[in-house]
């Protein structure tokens, strides 16, 4: 039963929402004044494109794991939409705000869950069609040993949205002022294979974890994989098909975000899943 806009209102005062601005009601809002996350968020609107160019026949009672949830908007998107999602953050600042929207709009097919998402495996969480990791890779300290973890979870698509590393040092004068820079670019040996990265200061190992909503969540530092190391971690992650996807995100700004953002969203399929 949805909560009424007075209580509501009530558990809003006690949260500091930073990034998705969700409608809860005529008159209530996460971020007032802000765009609507589920209205105007081009990343998702992108994810979601992607999805119906792959499963044809709907979204209706796909599985679906949102990794590093944050706020909860994409998986709240996913679960309305029919999916099964279990959404995984592992800050319980974060956590009480989904568990607000779950609360609220009372989707069966959606559940949260804390956790750190590097204990995320096909042992613990099972299979999914759709894996989701928005904003979470470049915050881990053994990226492609992460991303085999989540390939043996994956039956159809994983989504990636990740900064990567600039793969000369001269890339490190056009980054934006918003990004510290990272370190010098390293030969990273992951059993057989040597990849490419740059180490980054990510949170403060002085300061409190929880506070830190928008930094790693167990290492202090992470590393950031070249572009050319990241599709090749997919690849030999297990996905046969490996795609950066420019279309309602990203497109307008390609420069900025190939060189000074250095971000992008990529799909890793397992083709034999649409066959």
């Amino acid at each position: 039963m949805a909560l009424s806009d007075e209580q509501l209102k009530c558990r809003l005062a006690d949260q500091n929402w930073t990034s998705h601005n969700l409608r809860l009601s005529a008159q209530v809002e996460t971020m007032p004044g802000k765009p609507d996350f589920i209205e105007t968020d081009t990343r998702l609107s992108a994810i979601l494109r992607m999805l119906s160019l792959f499963y044809r026949e709907g979204l209706k009672d796909l599985r679906v794991a949102d990794l590093g949830c944050l706020e909860g908007g994409f998986a709240l998107a996913m679960a309305q939409r029919g999916m099964n999602v279990i959404a995984i953050e592992a800050r319980q600042t974060n956590l009480n705000k989904s568990l607000l929207i779950k609360e609220h709009f009372d989707l069966p097919n959606l559940e949260f869950r804390r956790d750190d998402v590097k204990n995320f495996t096909r042992e613990k969480y099972g299979r999914f069609d759709i894996v989701l990791a928005l904003g979470i890779l470049y915050h881990l300290d053994q990226p492609t040993k992460w991303m085999r973890q989540v390939a043996a979870a994956t039956e159809g698509l994983l989504i990636i949205d990740s900064h990567f590393a600039p793969s000369h040092d001269a890339g490190l004068r056009l980054l934006d002022k918003r990004l510290a820079k990272p370190g010098r670019l390293r030969q990273i040996k992951d059993g057989e294979t040597t990849y490419e990265g740059r180490w980054y200061p990510d949170c403060s190992p002085s300061l409190d974890r929880e506070s830190q909503v928008w930094s790693s969540y167990s290492n202090s530092e992470s590393l950031w994989l070249t572009k050319d190391s990241l599709c090749c971690g997919l690849m030999r992650a297990g996905f046969d098909l490996v795609l950066e996807q420019h279309d309602a995100w990203g497109v307008d700004d390609y420069k900025f975000y190939s060189t000074n953002f250095v971000r992008g969203m990529f799909v890793a399929a397992k083709s034999k899943a649409f066959q």
